[in-house]
């Protein structure tokens, strides 16, 4: 069978498996039953969905998640050049550093990119080449210029990260397991993976150096998990370094700032501060992409007297208590064999869809969100005298119930035997004397007193 993970990222900037499908193979049916099981169980749809270029899983994706982003995995595609174009031809022509300038960049136009295809392609005289051209067309689905403005924290651009999780899980299973087998050694695989998670949050308690004296930067290290803290910290970093102003604009409580970044081959960036929410928005589109604040926007906060990282450009799914954050549920503890666990476990997830789409919707602005806040307000309320009860103690179907485990009314195991296994002892009777029927033992003559005892010449007294 066809063992396919579905991987995402967490907290840590690690993959994480929350999924995977056993199939009979990859054709159009099981891969459509295998999106609508991922429909029945995570009741939510994806926002978006890194697939290589099967064609099977593609036409799946269309008719069950018709509305979800779908994008081609960028490392997938790359690594098909040399076998497409010729491995000399890539590696000595200079066309690969060419194209590179424009298939990876953030900070262009779809138009700039084309226009720049377009030059790579005629002056090495690929335009016969069909695998080019294809890929050309499918160019809104894997380069990065057609998304500055689509959250995909970091999955289309990084190493294939379901390719990594094959070979992770390839370390615990083999070719010819059984089923049973499989689901084993898959668990321990999982089991591994939830345990460096742990991990990753243990070290979250130990402060990384700081590089700076700037309180923006504590407050990160407050707020971002170590391996996220350590992305911003670079930005802030190079925040400090040559960014040139080349004007400054203020109108309606925003403030707006053009900018040159030197290290970034002298772009210019578009950076607008409101000094009234201290919302920012900077053209590079890092946060909307990664989910938090580029350079440029930690040089203009700086400049603007703002100390603090806004509140409102801080991706809830990096920080620390991300887990705490989304539930007081652990669903990873929570057995699914009853309904009304599941049923618990399923309100829980929308009432927080619920709460993040209100935020959501709110934008912002304060009226709305003190609407929210006060509403919240008078429903925690509510929650805490209802649930409110006296304190009594723990009656015994309580305690049986907490530990899951019930007393025995019939005892059918009775006590073992108590063995004396310290301490002086009886002298452990041989053989010889069991074989004589454990008779005293006689006396015999001593050659040194002359008499019957039982000593003999060797032991004797009076030989001394």
């Amino acid at each position: 069978m066809v063992f396919i993970p579905l991987v995402g990222i967490d907290n840590h900037w690690k993959s994480v498996t929350f999924g995977a499908i056993l199939l009979e193979k990859e054709d159009n049916d099981n891969y459509i039953w295998a999106c609508e099981s991922f429909k029945k169980v995570f009741v939510k749809n994806p926002k978006c969905i890194i697939t290589d270029q099967d064609l099977a899983m593609k036409v799946a994706l269309q008719t069950c998640f018709p509305l979800v982003k779908h994008r081609l995995c960028m490392w997938h595609i790359m690594k098909k050049f040399p076998s497409k174009l010729g491995t000399v031809f890539c590696a000595e022509s200079g066309f690969m550093e060419k194209l590179n300038q424009f298939i990876w960049s953030d900070h262009i136009t779809p138009e700039e990119f084309e226009q720049g295809w377009s030059d790579a392609i005629e002056e090495f005289d690929l335009s016969d080449n069909v695998w080019l051209r294809e890929m050309f067309e499918l160019r809104n689905f894997w380069i990065p210029a057609y998304f500055n403005d689509e959250p995909m924290v970091g999955l289309l651009r990084t190493t294939s990260r379901s390719e990594s999780s094959n070979f992770y899980f390839g370390n615990y299973v083999q070719r010819g397991d059984t089923l049973s087998e499989f689901y084993l050694c898959y668990q321990s695989a999982i089991d591994k993976q939830r345990n460096n998670s742990k991990k990753l949050t243990h070290y979250d308690d130990f402060t990384p150096k700081l590089i700076t004296d700037r309180e923006i930067e504590k407050d990160a290290l407050r707020l971002y998990t170590r391996a996220m803290f350590y992305k911003v910290q670079e930005e802030i970093k190079a925040s400090s370094m040559d960014i040139v102003v080349l004007s400054m604009n203020f109108s309606e409580n925003t403030r707006t700032i053009m900018i040159q970044d030197t290290f970034k081959k002298g772009i210019t960036f578009k950076v607008a501060v409101n000094m009234e929410t201290n919302n920012i928005e900077c053209s590079c589109k890092l946060f909307t992409r990664a989910g938090y604040l580029c350079s440029h926007a930690f040089f203009c906060l700086g400049i603007c007297g703002i100390k603090l990282i806004p509140r409102q450009n801080v991706s809830n799914r990096w920080l620390k208590n991300a887990i705490e954050r989304f539930s007081t549920l652990e669903l990873g503890e929570i057995s699914d064999t009853g309904t009304t666990q599941l049923s618990r476990r399923v309100k829980s997830q929308d009432c927080w869809f619920e709460f993040q789409g209100c935020l959501s919707d709110a934008s912002g602005n304060p009226d709305i969100l003190e609407y929210i806040r006060s509403g919240l307000s008078s429903m925690r309320k509510h929650i805490t005298v209802t649930m409110k009860k006296p304190r009594t103690r723990l009656n015994s179907e309580q305690i049986e119930e907490l530990i899951d485990s019930r007393v025995v009314e019939e005892v059918t195991i009775q006590n073992p035997n108590k063995s004396n296994n310290k301490g002086s002892r009886k002298r452990i009777v041989s053989g010889a004397e069991k074989s004589i029927g454990c008779n005293k033992r006689k006396k015999r003559k001593c050659a040194t007193c002359k008499e019957y005892a039982f000593h003999d010449s060797r032991t004797c007294p009076e030989k001394n």
